[in-house]
């Protein structure tokens, strides 16, 4: 067997013992939710206000739900998906880790799940981290989205 061959078996062996073992350490997407007693309608303005009230400005809404019932089927369940970003934090979280623009801007879900009802939630950012500075962010985030989705509900 020559060098190159075999170099090229070594990796394919070292990769797919890498994905085996699960050596990866990435930290599984956390989401946080709580149900709605409001109506659908109800609950998006309520999140809106709540979003005002902690000093975000909503930057994008996606009506997932809504499209597909447009494409023809009618009685799928609404959600809808709330982009909102607070200027002075993303700043902030830019100045600790750049990297951490992929979890900007904030998204919080809302929809209808067949039996339970209106279903908000968001995922939450990663507070177990090397970098102790951004921990501290991701658990003030945290707690901002926690409180957000808290107001939303009651």
């Amino acid at each position: 067997m020559t060098n190159k061959r075999f170099v090229k078996i070594a990796i394919v062996l070292a990769l797919f013992i890498t994905a085996i073992t699960g050596c990866s350490k990435s930290e599984p997407i956390k989401i946080y939710q709580l149900k709605s007693d409001y109506s659908f309608e109800e609950t998006l303005l309520n999140l809106d206000l709540a979003i005002s009230e902690h000093n975000y400005r909503i930057i994008h809404r996606s009506q997932i739900g809504q499209a597909i019932r447009d494409r023809g089927d009618k009685d799928f369940p609404l959600s809808t998906i709330t982009n909102f970003c607070n200027i002075t934090y993303a700043k902030e979280m830019m100045e600790i880790n750049p990297d951490l623009i992929n979890e900007m801007p904030c998204t919080i879900a809302i929809r209808e799940q067949v039996g339970q009802g209106i279903i908000v939630s968001s995922r939450l950012m990663d507070e177990h981290t090397p970098n102790e500075k951004q921990n501290e962010f991701a658990l003030k985030i945290n707690n901002n989205l926690k409180s957000i989705i808290a107001a939303t509900v009651e």
